[in-house]
């Protein structure tokens, strides 16, 4: 039972990424370029919140409920109603922007920040779902958006409708699963509850959503920083590079919604160490195959995906492929760290992935190689993994210590 809601759990995330994928791909055809630049900024603004509200809901949702008989419908509708909070700067943001984008552009904004928290409350019932082990019914939710959104903006793009029209539609989808998710989950967001839950829960939601904003302005600020040693060209050959590893970001955050949650309930027991071991060898078997595959792409392949740009990405691909090797001990001990509460090294080594992804990318870039910037960043994520596994080495010889002490004690 336990591999089968692994699989579903990662088929879900699959299809929530290529919906998603197919979504933007689609306001791109329908924008002009600068509609899809005004858009590209509504988006990630969008994207920043729901990735901060699966930080400070979704993953406290994982770790402290998904033990059987921990989530009542009481509980379920105080985390929606958390998330209902959490979207409140969501649209604020988005407010702000159609204030600045001008009349011409107001429309998309605006049609962003009415979809915020449709989307952010879609998302949170996923991890609702997840975390009280059928998962079925996140991929029905999300199988259910991605069908009925894009069949109508695409039906909306041929007849001619404009970009914040086809835009309406993606909400109008994921209001349908919003509602959908909401009765098979068979309660309500309820926001004066989830003030409540996120202070009782503020140990681990609170550090997770610091982590993440930590990692965030690290991963932000660098990116503008390389500008000034390697120009806007060699950014976006960074940029580009990662795009061709971008599948292994789906798998990753697959392992980390659909793992978590079975070691969690498998925490204590001889079955733990089993699928953490399961998990391992699962993701570094992808990541192996991506890698090589990326690494062995022809250059028309790579021409047809990336454009002129492939002649500035095409040599970043071996410092890539080697970051998303290191990628998995690091996504591996962020789950072992989640699912035995060990909230502080869980901290100490993400912590330590934003302070060097903004020093040594920065500090290879300054001979204006951009090849040397992207083994910083490398560098960055292969060190933190290893203060990682240092701090689980650390930490059982300290607990190893204490147990002979009292032992010698009595």
């Amino acid at each position: 039972m336990g591999r089968l809601r692994r699989v579903v759990t990662f088929t879900d995330q699959g299809v929530s990424s290529l919906s998603n994928f197919v979504a933007v791909a689609i306001a791109a055809n329908v924008a002009s370029v600068h509609q899809f630049g005004q858009f590209s900024l509504a988006y990630a603004g969008l994207l920043l919140f729901l990735g901060g509200q699966r930080a400070l809901v979704g993953e406290t949702l994982l770790v402290r409920y998904s033990r059987t008989g921990q989530l009542t419908r009481e509980i379920a509708a105080a985390s929606l109603g958390a998330s209902a909070l959490t979207a409140v700067p969501a649209v604020l943001l988005l407010l702000v922007g159609a204030a600045a984008a001008g009349p011409a552009n107001a429309a998309l904004w605006l049609v962003m920040a009415a979809a915020a928290p449709v989307v952010l409350l879609q998302d949170s019932l996923r991890y609702l779902f997840i975390c009280e082990g059928v998962p079925g019914r996140a991929l029905a939710i999300d199988g259910a958006w991605a069908v009925i959104s894009i069949t109508a903006m695409l039906t909306a793009a041929q007849a001619g409708a404009g970009l914040a029209a086809v835009l309406a539609w993606w909400g109008a989808g994921a209001g349908t699963a919003l509602l959908m998710g909401l009765l098979l989950a068979r309660c309500v967001p309820a926001v004066p509850a989830g003030v409540r839950w996120l202070w009782f829960n503020r140990r681990f939601a609170f550090r997770y959503a610091g982590e993440f904003a930590a990692l965030n302005a690290s991963s932000f600020a660098v990116l503008y920083l390389l500008v000034f040693p390697l120009g806007a060209a060699g950014v976006g050959a960074l940029r580009a590079a990662q795009l061709l590893f971008s599948p292994l970001n789906t798998v990753f955050g697959a392992l980390k919604t659909a793992v978590i949650p079975e070691l969690v309930r498998s925490r204590g027991t001889p079955a733990f160490r089993a699928r953490l071991l399961e998990a391992s060898a699962v993701v570094l078997a992808l990541g192996l195959g991506w890698g090589a595959a990326v690494l062995l792409l022809p250059a028309a392949a790579g021409e047809f995906v990336l454009g002129e740009t492939w002649q500035n990405a095409e040599d970043l691909r071996w410092p890539y492929a080697v970051q998303y090797l290191a990628m998995v001990p690091y996504t591996i001990l962020l789950a072992y760290f989640r699912a035995s509460e060990s909230n502080q090294l869980s901290t100490l080594m993400r912590g330590a992935l934003a302070v060097l992804t903004l020093i040594l990318p920065l500090a290879l870039a300054v001979t204006g190689s951009v090849e040397a910037s992207a083994w910083g960043f490398t560098a960055a994520v292969a060190v933190a993994a290893l203060c990682g596994a240092v701090a689980v080495m650390l930490n059982r010889r300290s607990r190893s210590t204490r147990h002979k002490a009292l032992e010698h004690a009595d």
